[in-house]
């Protein structure tokens, strides 16, 4: 099983140099984009996203049906390198998953 990265260049270069693959984007259009072409293959078990695209709506929502309806692949949200990581409940994100509150 495999890592794949979505996020701008400097995300894309730091993970490539340890052997992760990813695409580059510049919107949250592309964004999607590659998160769906991701979504098709079969070999990998985890996604790594930038939160700068992440938190978009149109992105969220399909980040948080995959997180609902599918084991594989997980999705984590890192803060790009403009970024500031974002805080985030952990009884929040399982409300927010599982539709249930906590």
């Amino acid at each position: 099983m495999l890592g794949y990265v979505i996020g701008d260049s400097n995300m894309i270069v730091g993970f490539r140099l340890v052997g992760v693959e990813g695409s580059e984007v510049k919107s949250v259009d592309e964004a999607s984009q590659a998160l769906n072409k991701a979504l098709e293959r079969n070999d990998l078990a985890i996604i790594i996203i930038n939160e700068e695209f992440s938190t978009q709506t149109q992105l969220q929502e399909t980040i948080n049906q995959v997180r609902r309806e599918r084991r594989n692949p997980l999705i984590v949200e890192l803060p790009g390198s403009n970024g500031k990581p974002r805080e985030t409940r952990l009884p929040d994100l399982i409300s927010k998953i599982l539709g249930v509150s906590v």
